[in-house]
């Protein structure tokens, strides 16, 4: 029997958050960390068990590179815009998620209840089914308390298992039983309790990510991603105990690209009907590189990546004030065309800027 099934409130840390995902075409529910889903839980209490007109901070989440809004359930990024990954896409992947708050889970793979669907067994678990299985003497096959609806029952067994019956197995990804139904084991708690040891090491390297042509068919948020996996992946590998260094290096995309319009509507203009789609990747692409080098474009340019750039820097120290203090390391990676801009920006800068706080710039 689980040691959370009587307790009439269930604990912080019985109770998990999550966030939805879809990774290689499959859509799925991932659970915060246990420091994030603590934290999340507790600003929940707080909310529902006090002041109706309190103003509730958003909370950071992932690492400190996401944050959820407790208003509308959405994890959204702080660093970049939650759009899509190219305009060219047809894949919906977007930055903000759902979040959700789960107490009641399935125990084949541990994915939340619908929501609606655990209130309702929060409701008859605590109402009915606690108070019958503290009275519960003996051995017994027969359930002690049901619940039934049109398309599902629950079932508390004596011993405190308890099974959610459905006609469709679908929703829980369970294998059917006889007669069309699939009975599937259900949990109020996640498998693992939540603790605030839990959580990813502060950072302390950010590596700021400039892209160069092309950001209109791809999108820089998308590639970084790509280069922090492929990173964490190498560290794994080669340096496992790196976690235990109390280190941690982070990306963050710097897009200059999407905030200028360049006259592109003048280009589209004269841009002639025949192979249409190979000429709108070249002016979506190889243009860049003509803008960048006329007088008239060069300036705007090198000012919106600096202004980006400055952007991001402060509002990364805004969100950690102990960074600098601490000796954190700052390095720029930038690739083609961005590669060019930001050389050209740090040699025209008048700002001398100390060794301690540009580790490196790295240009490909």
């Amino acid at each position: 029997m689980s040691i959370f099934l009587l307790d009439d409130e269930v604990p912080i840390e019985a109770v998990r958050w999550l966030y939805f995902r879809r990774s290689g075409g499959v859509s799925t529910w991932k659970p915060f960390c246990g420091y994030d889903s603590i934290r999340l839980e507790t600003a929940y209490r707080e909310r529902y068990n006090g002041s109706t007109d309190r103003v509730y901070d958003k909370i950071t989440v992932r690492g400190e590179m996401f944050e959820v809004d407790m208003e509308s359930c959405q994890c959204i990024p702080i660093y970049w815009f939650g759009k899509k990954r190219s305009v060219h896409s047809r894949r919906k992947t977007w930055c903000s998620t759902r979040v959700v708050r789960a107490v009641w889970f399935q125990k084949i793979n541990w994915l939340p209840l619908d929501t609606k669907l655990s209130e309702v067994i929060e409701y008859e678990h605590r109402t009915y089914a606690i108070p019958k299985l503290k009275g519960v003497t003996g051995k017994s096959h027969k359930p002690v308390h049901k619940y039934q609806s049109n398309n599902y029952e629950i079932k508390w067994m004596p011993d405190g298992t308890i099974y959610l019956v459905t006609k469709s197995a679908e929703p829980f990804g369970k294998v059917r039983l006889h007669g069309g139904l699939s009975s599937v084991p259900i949990s109020r708690g996640f498998n693992r309790p939540a603790e605030t040891s839990d959580r990813p090491p502060p950072i302390t390297h950010v590596c700021f990510v400039v892209h160069g042509i092309g950001q209109q068919l791809a999108s820089i948020r998308h590639e970084c991603a790509k280069i922090r996996k492929t990173c964490q992946k190498v560290a794994e590998k080669l340096y496992p105990k790196l976690p235990e260094t109390g280190q941690r290096l982070e990306f963050i995309p710097v897009n200059w690209r999407s905030s200028l319009s360049l006259n592109s509507k003048t280009l589209d203009n004269v841009t002639i009907a025949q192979l249409r789609p190979l000429r709108d990747y070249i002016n979506q692409s190889f243009v860049d590189i003509l803008y960048y080098t006329s007088p008239v474009y060069r300036h705007d340019i090198m000012q919106s990546l600096s202004y980006e750039l400055t952007r991001l820097f402060n509002l990364f120290c805004s969100k950690n004030p102990q960074f600098l203090q601490k000796g954190g390391q700052i390095s720029v990676l930038a690739h083609s065309l961005g590669s060019v801009i930001m050389h050209d920006i740090l040699r025209s800068t008048e700002i001398k800027l100390p060794n301690s706080l540009f580790h490196s710039l790295a240009v490909s």
